[in-house]
């Protein structure tokens, strides 16, 4: 589960809710398809929620997922997947230059 899902679905049901309650007579063409939308795009993140553990990872393919996976708004770079043991480790690497090694006589 990531938690862009998690934030998402919260969205989209308080869209939703803000939507319908907003209604007071039948609603419009336009209103229904609105909050059609706006429950498809919750029931999406509803069946993302059920991903738990399934990370695509050779390696650690029930480790955890990283948080930031599909967050729109802080995305990872390209090459990084849903692992957050791989991820983390990458970011690891990418966080500082690697000194040159000394030898000593």
């Amino acid at each position: 589960m990531s938690y862009a899902d998690l934030r998402e679905l919260q969205t989209a049901l308080t869209h939703a809710a803000d939507l319908a309650s907003g209604l007071q007579t039948a609603p419009s063409r336009q209103d229904a398809d609105q909050l059609v939308d706006v429950l498809r795009r919750a029931l999406t993140a509803a069946g993302s929620l059920s991903e738990t553990g399934t990370t695509g990872c050779a390696a650690h393919p029930h480790g955890a997922v990283d948080p930031l996976y599909g967050d729109p708004e802080d995305p990872l770079p390209p090459g990084y997947g849903k692992c957050l043991l791989c991820n983390d480790r990458r970011r690891r690497a990418d966080a500082r230059p690697h000194a040159p090694l000394r030898r000593t006589a």
